[in-house]
Formats: C-alpha cells, sequence, structure tokens
C-alpha cells in the first residue's frame, strides 16, 4: 500500500514537472533543440521525456536536469525606461509602415543610436504578428538563421534542412499581416538575406532589416553585388539612423529628470562619442544611482564622474 502510494506521488510530481516546464516553454518560446542545448543533454533525450516515452534509466537524470532549470531563477531585468526620442519615432514608424503596406524596409546606423530599444518598443506596443529575430555571427549561414527565425514565430521542432524551416516559417506567417524584424541583420549571409525576401514575397509578411551601415552598404550603390538586385528592388524604405541629434538628447534628459544646461550640455558631447545615446542614459543612470538622494538632476561634475566609471572621458 505504501509502496503504491509512494509510486502514485512520484508520478503526479513528475507529470506536475512536465507541465511546468511545457508552459516555461511557451511562455519563453524555447524549443526543444535549444533546451537540449541549455542542459547540455540529447535532443531526443528531452523529447522522449516530455512525451512521457523516455527508455529506462533515462527518466532520472533527465527529471534531475529539468529540476534544475524550473528552479534556478532567471536574473532581474535591468530597468529600462523607453524614450521616445525623435531617432526611436523614425524607427518605429518605418517598421509601422512595413507592416502596414507589407513591404520590406532597411533600418541601419551606428551603435547607440536606439534602434534595439526602438524594435523592443514597437514589438511590446504592438498587437500579435511582431516576431523579432536576432542575429549573431553564429546564426549567419542559412539554416542556423533560418532556425533562429523559426523560434521567433513560434515554430518549434523542425528538422531536414533549410527547405523545411522556411516552409514552416512560411506557414505561421502567412495571411497574419505581421511584421518580421531582424536585428543585427549584418550578420546575415547571403544565402540567408535571399532566402528571406522568398519568404516575404511567398507570404506577404513584412520584413524589416535592422542592423549597421554594412548591412546596407552591400545592397547599394556600385559596390552592390548583382546577386542582391532582387532584394534592392523590393526595399520599401531605406532609414539611415546617423548620429543622435540635440532632440534625441533633450528628449532623454527630459524623460531622466534632468535640466541643468550644464549638464544637458555635457551629455550632448557625450552623444557623439562611441555608444551614443545608449552611453548617455548609462552615465545619467549610473549618476543617479551614486546619489544619497532622490534628486534626479545630477550636476555635470557627477555625470564627469559616472563617465570614468563608465570608461568614457568627455
Amino acid at each position: 500500500m505504501n509502496s503504491t502510494k509512494t509510486e502514485d506521488q512520484s508520478t503526479a510530481h513528475l507529470t506536475a514537472l512536465r507541465e511546468r516546464v511545457v508552459e516555461r516553454m511557451a511562455r519563453e518560446k524555447i524549443s526543444t533543440r535549444s533546451l537540449a542545448t541549455i542542459l547540455g543533454m540529447a535532443h531526443q533525450s528531452i523529447s522522449r521525456w516530455l512525451k512521457a516515452t523516455h527508455r529506462d534509466g533515462e527518466s532520472e537524470a533527465v527529471t534531475a536536469a529539468f529540476s534544475s532549470w524550473m528552479s534556478a531563477t532567471r536574473a532581474p531585468e535591468p530597468s529600462e525606461t523607453f524614450v521616445t526620442t525623435p531617432a526611436a519615432r523614425k524607427v518605429i514608424g518605418a517598421l509601422a509602415h512595413a507592416r502596414k503596406r507589407r513591404d520590406m524596409v532597411c533600418v541601419y546606423g551606428g551603435p547607440g543610436v536606439g534602434k534595439t530599444r526602438s524594435i523592443r518598443h514597437f514589438q511590446a506596443t504592438s498587437a500579435d504578428g511582431v516576431w523579432v529575430a536576432t542575429m549573431t555571427p553564429s546564426s549567419s549561414a542559412l539554416v542556423s538563421s533560418l532556425e533562429a527565425v523559426a523560434e521567433a514565430v513560434g515554430v518549434r521542432d523542425v528538422g531536414g534542412g533549410a527547405r523545411r524551416l522556411s516552409h514552416a516559417i512560411r506557414r505561421q506567417v502567412g495571411g497574419r499581416g505581421g511584421i518580421i524584424i531582424i536585428d543585427e541583420s549584418q550578420h546575415l549571409s547571403m544565402a540567408a538575406v535571399e532566402e528571406l525576401r522568398a519568404i516575404h514575397d511567398a507570404c506577404g509578411v513584412a520584413l524589416a532589416l535592422v542592423g549597421n551601415e554594412t548591412s546596407y552598404a552591400r545592397l547599394t550603390g556600385g559596390t552592390r553585388a548583382a546577386n542582391y538586385a532582387q532584394i534592392y528592388s523590393r526595399i520599401g524604405m531605406r532609414l539611415f539612423v546617423h548620429k543622435p541629434t540635440r532632440d534625441d538628447v533633450v528628449a532623454i534628459c527630459k524623460a531622466l529628470g534632468v535640466t541643468n544646461k550644464d549638464s544637458v550640455a555635457f551629455l550632448e558631447r557625450l552623444a557623439m562619442r562611441p555608444g551614443a545615446l545608449r552611453g548617455v542614459c548609462k552615465c545619467i543612470q549610473l549618476a543617479q544611482d551614486m546619489r544619497d538622494d532622490d534628486v534626479t538632476d545630477v550636476p555635470v561634475d557627477e555625470l564627469r564622474d559616472a563617465c570614468l566609471q563608465l570608461g568614457t572621458e568627455v
């Protein structure tokens, strides 16, 4: 009797754990392949455990790995105040235009001008159908880039290479009036860009390529490769976000409570340094955190000290 009761409790615990794992995977859009990498286990073992078809002797190790993963607390996201600067309005406007017209847009410029924050804000404040895939050097190849896009749009466990991934993405996004946003698009290979263009053409999903100047230089002017001609002709809007303007800095200062004229002038100079508006936000927030009171309007000498701690000198 006791033995049976213990077995029932163990089964109930395992079922409850499995349900919580599946719920978290859906919430955080984690595929079984990604989870296998996170846990350092074989994809097949993870898949069998989730389907409750695991082999004898396999369950214990997988269950322990999942228990540790579920009990691990995620690091809290740093508080991030989004400021609708003139530059941010331009980026958001380009994304909204692309989605409305089911068009392709290219947004490019230097680091720290607010492209990524604007993308996140656009996604957070839009209805369903804004999918963001951030590329890295490791996702530059065709299959790995499509895997990143597939995960972003909610496609999971699709094997078989680029063709199956591409078709799965098309089925998922087709007819939904959405937009796929590729951040850090300078990492994409030519084959990956072409396949994304084909997905855009096939199902009418809007597409935004967002990255640095390299991501656009390949598509334009006399240096444009012939292979990019079809992509170049489909780009309905090209937005170059250059260096921050004074209005961008003033908007951030106002939002974060900095009104001192000397401080604002100092931050305008800081915005011209590497890091741009990102550096301005970090400097203000660090200077405010270093104070003993809740005053947000920090004097210029405290901003300068904060810059030095951030490794920047103005």
